[in-house]
């Protein structure tokens, strides 16, 4: 860990000579006088790291009035040539996923979840249907006779509901 490094004397120069203030800069970038002060130190341990790093440098040379793209080469050079943990991007030490393996799989579940719900709407069609074969059955083996309802009222005979007299009345109480 180094006390003043190139790349922060050069920022910390070009601040001085334009008369700003560090609390200027973190007022105009947004960026904690703490991870400001740490760039200029060449403190790279004390900041978060990797785009947040090149994201501040990149801010405050804009403030500054200096060429962000030199900025934040100047700065890789450095961190890259001190070796440091916090300058290279964690996403730059992994190597890249292969993504096919993952759409392979999830094209996969996504047909076996729709061959689910189709079988499982298939089966409900056919138990219902199913059931009106059966019930249709059952009414056209019922007896004549075991379809038609007497209605009484205090043991006295008022109706007889399904006879042969009225074979409408016995299809509309059938329902479905």
């Amino acid at each position: 860990m180094a006390s003043t490094s190139p790349f922060g004397e050069h920022l910390k120069r070009e601040r001085e000579l334009r008369g700003v203030s560090i609390e200027e800069v973190s007022a105009a970038t947004r960026i904690s006088t703490k991870f400001l002060e740490a760039i200029e130190r060449g403190r790279w341990d004390q900041l978060p790291g990797g785009a947040f790093n090149r994201g501040f440098i990149r801010s405050a040379s804009k403030f500054l009035g200096l060429d962000e793209d030199s900025m934040v080469a100047e700065y890789a050079l450095e961190t890259n040539a001190n070796g440091s943990s916090h300058a290279v991007d964690r996403q730059d030490k992994e190597l890249p996923r292969d993504w096919r393996p993952f759409a392979v799989f999830g094209a996969i579940v996504l047909v076996v979840l729709a061959a689910l719900v189709a079988a499982g709407w298939y089966a409900a069609y056919r138990i219902k249907a199913h059931r009106r074969a059966q019930a249709t059955v059952a009414a056209a083996a019922t007896p004549v006779s075991a379809r038609c309802v007497r209605v009484e009222l205090n043991g006295q005979h008022l109706a007889r509901i399904g006879t042969r007299a009225n074979p409408h009345r016995l299809n509309s109480q059938r329902g479905t």
